[in-house]
């Protein structure tokens, strides 16, 4: 059934753009004007402008990992919905430069933004408000008390880089101490890429959060959802991941996976370290991959299963009604492949949605 949205509801939604943001932190180049003074002759600046994001080479390793089957048997072919179940896409961007040295640490500048596009008679509009934020990631020690006090004052948001992150296992020695972590430079651009991730992340939760608590509409969020402690199996939202450094399954599972035919899911499974926090999912192939890469078109979904999922004996009527919502978020997924999201490379498994999400965001945050 198509959703209908009441006409204040549409001209709200249309409003919202012009809304503008209210962006309280300073821009890169008031940050710049500030930082300018107080670094003095011990500053560095740097000619580079990559950004992290393309210059810091990523750390994980390609594995195939265990899960838990909720469905037996051979590949399922799902054909496209009729009508669109999707009503808004979710995703976030974020954009990190390393501006300066001091005493060979870098000072990293960074901005994240996050936003909703809803589907109102064809067009996408931004629902509530978007989310940006932009930060100094610094190392306090390095930078010293004084200045580190000056850019609070000025109302330049600040991260110390010598912190642990409250999802990185802390060292052994107290993280107040500058030995706490590694001080290589290099070291320290890693973790603000981390830093920036997560606060990225936390955006985009806010914004699900939000559109959980108003809509009963389904959401597409680019990404996974196992993160996100505030949804429930109600919680009309269900992830969609574009990138397979993981694989879950074993031997025989992931070859079928990686021999899906275009239109066919997987067997549902769960994936988590612990039952009651796992997050249901199933791979779906969005486009063919004959003569290409394995993983071509090859999307897998996640969703929070509902609790009678995670009982020790699932009853086969439970199982049987997950079976057909699976069944039925495929062909919704299925049905978002056009219009086509190129020239972007990562068109095969792309959705129109969520490249025009982030194509709304870059236009936020600027170059």
């Amino acid at each position: 059934m198509t959703s209908v949205v009441p006409a204040d509801r549409t001209a709200a939604l249309e409003r919202a753009p012009s809304q503008g943001l209210a962006i309280a932190s300073p821009s890169l180049s008031e940050t710049w004007r500030l930082l300018r003074p107080m670094l003095g002759a011990t500053a560095v600046v740097t000619g580079d402008d990559a950004t992290l994001e393309r210059s810091v080479a990523r750390s994980d390793h390609p594995l195939v990992a265990a899960c838990l089957p909720l469905e037996e048997g051979a590949p399922r072919p799902v054909a496209p919905a009729d009508a669109p179940l999707v009503a808004a896409f979710l995703d976030g961007v974020q954009r990190s430069r390393v501006v300066a040295h001091c005493e060979g640490t870098p000072l990293v500048f960074a901005t994240v933004a996050a936003a909703i596009r809803a589907r109102i008679d064809r067009r996408l509009i931004t629902w509530g408000q978007p989310e940006l934020r932009r930060q100094l990631l610094v190392s306090r020690v390095a930078f010293g008390e004084s200045r580190w006090q000056q850019l609070l004052d000025a109302g330049v948001p600040v991260a110390d880089l010598d912190e642990p992150d409250v999802d990185v296992a802390p060292s052994t020695e107290s993280p107040s101490l500058p030995a706490a972590w590694p001080a290589h430079p290099h070291a320290l651009r890693a973790r603000a890429l981390t830093k920036v991730s997560l606060e990225r992340e936390r955006l985009e939760r806010q914004l699900a959060a939000r559109w959980c608590a108003s809509e009963t509409r389904w959401l597409w969020i680019d990404g996974g959802i196992a993160g996100n402690v505030a949804f429930d199996a109600n919680a009309p939202v269900f992830g969609v991941v574009k990138s397979h450094t993981t694989l879950y399954g074993s031997g025989a599972a992931v070859r079928d996976i990686l021999s899906l035919p275009e239109g066919a899911r997987s067997p549902a499974f769960l994936v988590g370290h612990r039952m009651r926090r796992a997050v249901a999912s199933w791979y779906l192939r969005w486009r063919p991959a004959s003569h290409a890469d394995p993983l071509f078109g090859l999307v897998r979904v996640e969703v929070i299963p509902p609790p009678s999922l995670l009982e020790q004996q699932v009853a086969p009527a439970a199982l049987a009604a997950f079976s057909s919502h699976c069944d039925r978020l495929s062909a919704a997924i299925l049905l978002e492949r056009h219009p086509v999201s190129l020239p972007d490379p990562r068109w095969d498994t792309l959705a129109y949605g969520v490249h025009a999400v982030e194509t709304y965001l870059k236009s936020l945050i600027g170059p």
